[in-house]
């Protein structure tokens, strides 16, 4: 059988070791003597060669299409790749996944499919994205609808994202978006666009999060929860509850100011910031239950930023956080724990 042409994936599912090949003179072709349960090693001639005799041969001159996957990449029949995609050393890509153009897979990346991934994301090693949900009830074997990634996003190492437990609805991450190191999400997550998942942070199951999120080391999203547009989550914090656009959490369930930096960076005009000061103001500190503090907030509807405001209320399921939060290892004894108003 001919070695793949371009453009074709590389049809690979275990290893072969040198017995499996013929090795070629010098100059001359090498030939594939072993076929691996019928499907066939996609490996340049001279690449095999090179790990045969264990040269540092560069991959790039070991040809066109193939020098762009590493021979010890494993990778299903399915997979579909776009010109300039790169698979680094001991990638398994397994299931229907497809990958845009100048995607790059850095080394021993994990991925399930079904799954759809844009163009120039870079994926670095050790990353496990379209994984089975951590649900006891879930069958690992089923694929459901997957994992939607798009374009420009930065997976670093050790970052996590599984597909979906529904029937209709893959899991999505938008685009420009930064996992750090061990950065989670869960099954079912909806995320925007030009978001930072810091270190260790996690985001469980289901949860929203639109543009412009900053989540902070170690800090925690429960499962179901929506956060709103330019929200800040500080390191060791977290949310079980709804936050409003542009507030900042910095203990459990505890949104103490605003994100001023943030909307000053993203071009707010100064009557959005005062519409956001206004909302921090009748949520936060006017002693307003969370529907009179709605109605209040009506009045200045017609505003784009009030607007937001009152469409995420309308969206949310949860209880809205708020100062009333719960103490942490960093807070103090004033804030007491978080009720349902």
């Amino acid at each position: 059988m001919p070695f793949p042409l371009q453009g074709q994936p590389g049809l690979i599912v275990d290893r072969p070791g040198p017995e499996d090949f013929q090795p070629p003179l010098w100059g001359g072709p090498g030939r594939l003597v072993r076929l691996v349960r019928g499907l066939q090693w996609a490996v340049h001639p001279c690449t095999v060669f090179a790990s045969i005799l264990q040269l540092e041969t560069p991959l790039r001159e070991c040809g066109s299409f193939m020098s762009r996957i590493h021979p010890t990449a494993i990778l299903d029949s399915r997979v579909e790749l776009a010109e300039d995609v790169e698979i680094g050393p001991y990638c398994v890509l397994e299931g229907a996944i497809r990958i845009g153009r100048g995607t790059k897979l850095r080394a021993h990346c994990f991925m399930q499919g079904p799954m759809v991934i844009g163009e120039d994301n870079d994926i670095w090693p050790f990353s496990a994205l379209g994984v089975a949900p951590q649900t006891s009830h879930f069958d690992p074997s089923e694929e459901g609808p997957g994992t939607l990634i798009g374009d420009r996003n930065v997976f670093r190492e050790h970052s996590s994202v599984h597909r979906s437990i529904h029937e209709t609805d893959p899991t999505k991450i938008g685009d420009d978006n930064l996992f750090m190191d061990g950065a989670h999400a869960g099954h079912d997550c909806q995320l925007a666009n030009h978001i930072v998942l810091a270190k260790g942070s996690m985001l469980g199951g289901h949860a929203i999060l639109e543009d412009r999120v900053i989540i902070g080391g170690n800090a925690g999203v429960h499962q179901f929860v929506r956060v709103g547009r330019g929200v800040m989550i500080g390191g060791n914090a977290g949310s079980s509850l709804d936050v409003l656009p542009w507030f900042m959490v910095t203990l459990l369930n505890t949104a103490n100011s605003i994100n001023l930096v943030g909307l000053r960076r993203s071009g707010a005009s100064a009557e959005d910031i005062a519409i956001v000061r206004l909302v921090f103001k009748l949520f936060c500190r006017s002693g307003l239950t969370i529907a009179a503090a709605t109605e209040r907030l009506r009045e200045h509807a017609g505003q784009p930023m009030a607007d937001e405001y009152l469409e995420f209320l309308g969206k949310s399921t949860r209880a809205i956080c708020t100062m009333r939060g719960r103490k942490t290892m960093a807070g103090n004894d004033s804030f007491q724990a978080a009720d349902s108003t």
